[in-house]
């Protein structure tokens, strides 16, 4: 009777213990699905609602992952391919990392333009534009606006720079000569622009724009 016992002990207690760790990891999901907030963002964005949408976005990561886990016994991270109910959670939680992901671009990206001394009202102007920080500020200071051969100084350096750096020859040395006005004709015309040689408002706008 003793050895019958100590049988059925024997193949009761694998049983047992499957089970429990089976029931234990159900209800303790890897501690990974948990989305780590990003020090480096701007707490004072200026459109608020984008800050907001990635607090919750970042808490829904998680919450749903657990969710799948507990509930379902599908883990987001290791899915079941052939598990139509698993690719439906996993292409939710795949979204939901994008989207915010996308956010925390956002705002680690105006953190760093306000480490460089701009503030919520420029960097939604620059947001708004689509243009580089760099474009903004040339854009501001009318600096380009309305170069043409003979001119001389830092903002027909800086016109220089800028077609050279689109692959433009010329020197950059802050000098309006022909060499320069046939650079920019040539920028005019692959922009479909009217090539003038001259920094006129058209050629103006597409060399902030583009920067």
């Amino acid at each position: 009777m003793k050895r019958l016992a100590f049988l059925v002990i024997i193949i009761a207690l694998p049983i047992l213990v499957y089970f429990q760790y089976s029931n234990y990891e159900r209800f303790h999901p890897p501690s990974t699905y948990d989305y780590v907030i990003n020090d480096s963002i701007d707490v004072h964005y200026h459109d608020q609602s984008v800050l907001q949408q990635y607090y919750k976005n970042a808490f829904e990561i998680g919450t749903f992952a657990r969710s799948s886990w507990r509930t379902y016994e599908i883990d987001v991270q290791f899915p079941d391919q052939e598990d139509e109910q698993s690719r439906q959670a996993v292409e939710y939680y795949q979204q939901l990392l994008t989207t915010t992901a996308h956010l925390e671009d956002v705002l680690i990206y105006s953190k760093g333009l306000k480490d460089k001394g701009f503030d919520n009202q420029q960097i939604a102007e620059i947001e708004k534009q689509g243009i580089s920080p760099r474009g903004f500020l040339l854009q501001q200071s009318g600096l380009l606006q309305g170069l043409e051969r003979g001119d001389k100084g830092e903002a027909v350096w800086e016109l220089q720079r800028i077609l050279q750096q689109k692959g433009y020859d010329l020197p950059v040395d802050g000098v309006f000569d022909v060499v320069t006005e046939d650079a920019l004709k040539k920028y005019q015309q692959a922009e479909e622009l009217y090539p003038s040689g001259k920094v006129d408002a058209s050629s103006h706008h597409e060399l902030i724009r583009s920067l």
